[in-house]
């Protein structure tokens, strides 16, 4: 029986291991090219807008927000390799803070408590919302939340581009 065992394990493990599945971005899977995600995404009502740097630009509908700007960014083979969604930006760090934790909160259900999960500011603790705020665009401001399955990573920030501060999903194939 030790043989038969010890045989079938030498078998299996030449056995070619088949591909790893990929994440997926409302309930669409990222892989093939990024001219079959955007085809995809427009299944599911996203909008093409454009295509920069040979990055396609969709809008649509993502964990209960509207107008969220979708990349589908490429490998050097020109296949989908990850996604990064933005929310629509915020101009109050509550509503900010707010879409934070809503989006959280949907990839915890999902994915589990997250492997890295930071939320600090330099200088702090402020009380007023107004200087969060500020310390976001000031760079003094950390939240990120990093979750790992076996099809990738998920990593959601709070980002700023100037003084436009926006919830950021960047959903990466393993």
């Amino acid at each position: 029986m030790k043989k038969a065992i010890l045989t079938l394990a030498a078998i299996l493990a030449f056995l070619p291991i088949s591909a790893q599945k990929p994440l997926s971005f409302n309930k669409v899977e990222i892989k093939g090219s990024v001219d079959e995600m955007v085809s995809a995404l427009g299944k599911k009502g996203f909008k093409y807008e454009e295509t920069n740097d040979g990055v396609p630009l969709v809008i649509g509908k993502y964990a209960g927000f509207t107008d969220v700007e979708v990349n589908i960014i490429p490998d050097d083979a020109g296949q989908a390799r990850a996604i990064r969604a933005e929310i629509p930006p915020r101009l109050s760090w509550v509503k900010l803070e707010n879409d934070y934790s809503t989006v959280k909160a949907i990839l915890t259900k999902q994915y589990g408590k997250a492997a890295e999960d930071i939320e600090n500011f330099e200088g702090g603790p402020f009380e007023e919302s107004s200087e969060k705020l500020v310390a976001l665009i000031k760079n003094k401001c950390t939240y990120r939340s990093v979750f790992v399955c076996n099809e990738g990573k998920i990593t959601l920030t709070l980002k700023h581009q100037g003084p436009i501060c926006f919830v950021c999903i960047l959903f990466e194939n393993a």
